[in-house]
């Protein structure tokens, strides 16, 4: 599988702010072939390979400035990388995006940065919606819960209030797919 350049980017941009006197740490215990790629030029439009260069300096975030708590690491990276892309290119799409219409939007915009991926919007209702994740070899928790943090911005940008979220089944739980099932006032 591999992984979108901007995604990388997000994540390394997540590491700079948040914590930039432990930036260097981070770096240092990735592979070396991820570490010059977060210390170089990230093509943000190139394709990487998803585990070396995203999975692993996920978990490495987790382990580090979470307690490996992959569900406070992944909601933290979501909300950041949602607020990036929501807030800049994407702004106006919220003006105009009901949450049910966002909720479908975010499955295709998911699948442009996971290849190959397929994700689909289930169960749409006025107060609640579904994701399904399939047809991704290389899922963890870390990953399912940063797509999870990721669409609950998205429905918080969205002037949704009181948004949650559950996991019905998870790849990574060894399912074979996972449901993400979101729910707001």
């Amino acid at each position: 599988m591999e992984v979108k350049g901007t995604a990388l980017k997000t994540t390394r941009d997540f590491v700079k702010l948040n914590y930039p006197d432990q930036f260097n740490k981070w770096l240092h215990e990735m592979p070396e072939s991820a570490r010059k790629v977060f210390e170089g030029v990230i093509d943000i439009g190139g394709w990487y390979p998803l585990k070396e260069m995203y999975l692993v300096p996920i978990n490495r975030i987790s382990r580090l400035f979470f307690n490996g708590d992959d569900k406070a690491c992944g909601d933290a990276i979501g909300y950041y990388s949602a607020e990036v892309a929501l807030k800049g290119l994407y702004k106006v799409f919220l003006l105009i995006a009901s949450p049910a219409y966002l909720i479908q939007r975010a499955t295709k915009i998911i699948t442009t940065f996971y290849q190959p991926s397929t994700v689909e919007a289930f169960s749409i209702s006025p107060k609640s919606a579904g994701i399904r994740i399939t047809d991704f070899a290389e899922m963890d928790l870390a990953l399912e819960y940063r797509v999870g943090g990721w669409c609950k911005r998205a429905l918080e940008l969205s002037n949704c209030t009181q948004v949650a979220y559950t996991f019905k089944s998870s790849i990574a739980k060894g399912d074979k797919y996972t449901e993400i099932v979101f729910t707001w006032n």
